[in-house]
């Protein structure tokens, strides 16, 4: 296949550069043998002697020749430069071309070419699966069964304006109305002119069904916020009843009862007394259950403050104390060393006293109790653990341990007020971090939770 830079070796250059070496050499020849007869001395040769004047009237056409071939071979040369140089342009044009058709058919939005009489003179495949091919028609017929498809057009403003405009489309697809999004923008020649438009077009049918989704969601969610606050308000009310009106009454019962037992306990015989420990044993109960409510109501509300907490010494006090309560229980604490954290040092407290005080408790029946605190590393996560060695329990009641109010042994045996645990759950959550129990029965329980 010949190429612009590969002309045909009989071509005008060629022809031309031919043409003047022929003439060139005819007139040397000529020349030569003008200067050559005279000195031959024959008649003819001295007839026609050629003067000084005639033979530079040779040379000077034979020099201008000359200098035509050179310039000749250097315009053709030049030339065939520039056609390198066009050839190379046109590739690279071709080449833009390629990719740029490569892009505009790939993306998902309709993409179209329109020219001054609105035709479609282009479309990607994108375009086409959304309105169809519509190549040379009016960019109305491709809105056909919408019936205000020219009113407020935005390519006609941006065409008009020669700003991008956007604007909205209805659009009938298979009996489906169907939301486009349209975009369109000016294309001008060099001169500034606007000779055509490019217009983009996006179905927001689905987003839109979703930003409608999400609007009602958030009406929702502000309904449920608004509950919510009421519900805190209600919380808040009835937090201070307990503090305060609750406790009030509940501390007159103990007095008045523990007055009783001292004025006239030897005259109510042993039912009477019975039924003074029965009040007193339950006023103590209540007492502990509105102090463990109120717990759980402070971790909940209360703002978090994080500090690098040493769970480690905390841990030791909280065991200190437990010792200090029972002098006579003999119980192991294993605590690894240099344990630290990130969090609310109160509220990690209120944790771990509610977890060691859970295994103070269901080792009580155990002979050479253990209590063990570490932590461990799990896929690049710290892990703390508390190990326990009493009465462990099932695990398929695993899923209520966490559970306000809810007890897994006998309350006659392991008393408490069913909060501690909801507790702990309340403070890990807090801090972004997980609980999870496991235990075996008569072998001990295991808690694990993290602090990110």
């Amino acid at each position: 296949m010949k190429t612009m830079s590969d002309p045909p070796k009989n071509g005008i250059e060629s022809i031309i550069v031919t043409t003047l070496v022929a003439l060139t050499a005819f007139w040397f020849a000529d020349t030569v043998i003008d200067a050559v007869i005279p000195q031959m001395g024959c008649e003819c040769g001295l007839l026609h002697a050629p003067t000084v004047r005639a033979s530079l009237f040779h040379l000077i056409p034979l020099i201008a020749q000359l200098l035509l071939i050179f310039f000749v071979r250097r315009l053709f040369r030049e030339r065939r430069l520039l056609v390198r140089k066009l050839e190379a342009a046109v590739a690279t044009t071709l080449d833009e071309k390629a990719r740029t058709d490569a892009v505009i058919a790939a993306v998902g939005d309709g993409v179209c070419m329109l020219d001054r009489g609105f035709r479609i003179v282009y479309q990607n495949r994108a375009h086409e699966r959304l309105l169809g091919e519509h190549g040379g028609e009016r960019c109305s017929d491709a809105y056909g069964e919408d019936p205000d498809a020219c009113r407020d057009c935005p390519m006609a403003r941006a065409m008009d304006t020669g700003e991008v405009c956007t604007g909205s489309r209805r659009f009938i697809s298979k009996g489906e109305t169907r939301l486009l999004e349209i975009t369109s923008s000016p294309v001008r020649n060099a001169a500034g002119e606007i000779v055509a438009g490019v217009e983009v077009v996006r179905d927001v049918t689905e987003r839109r069904r979703s930003e409608e989704e999400i609007k009602s969601l958030n009406a929702a969610l502000e309904r449920r916020a608004r509950d919510l606050a009421a519900n805190n308000r209600e919380l808040e009310a009835f937090s201070h009843s307990l503090s305060h009106d609750l406790s009030a009454p509940l501390a007159k019962i103990s007095c008045a009862v523990e007055t009783l037992r001292e004025t006239y306990g030897e005259q109510m015989g042993d039912d009477g007394r019975f039924l003074l420990s029965c009040i007193c044993e339950g006023s103590s109960q209540m007492d502990d259950l509105m102090e463990a409510l109120l717990a759980l109501n402070q971790v909940s509300r209360k703002d978090l403050r994080r500090e690098k907490v040493d769970m480690g010494a905390l841990v030791s006090q909280l065991a200190l104390d437990l010792r200090r309560s029972e002098p006579a229980r003999r119980i192991d604490f294993v605590i690894a060393p240099d344990l630290t954290a990130e969090g609310d040092p109160s509220m990690l407290r209120v944790a771990l006293q509610n977890l060691l005080s859970n295994a103070w408790k269901f080792t009580r029946n155990v002979d050479g109790g253990r209590i063990e605190f570490g932590s461990v590393d799990r896929n690049g996560e710290r892990v703390f653990y508390l190990r326990d060695n009493g009465a462990g329990f099932d695990m398929r009641q695993v899923g209520r341990i966490f559970e306000v109010f809810q007890r897994l042994h006998d309350e006659s045996l392991f008393p408490g007020t069913g909060v501690g645990l909801a507790t702990v759950q309340r403070v890990i959550e807090r801090h972004g971090g997980t609980v999870t129990a496991h235990g075996v029965p008569g072998h001990g329980a295991t808690f694990t939770f993290t602090l990110p």
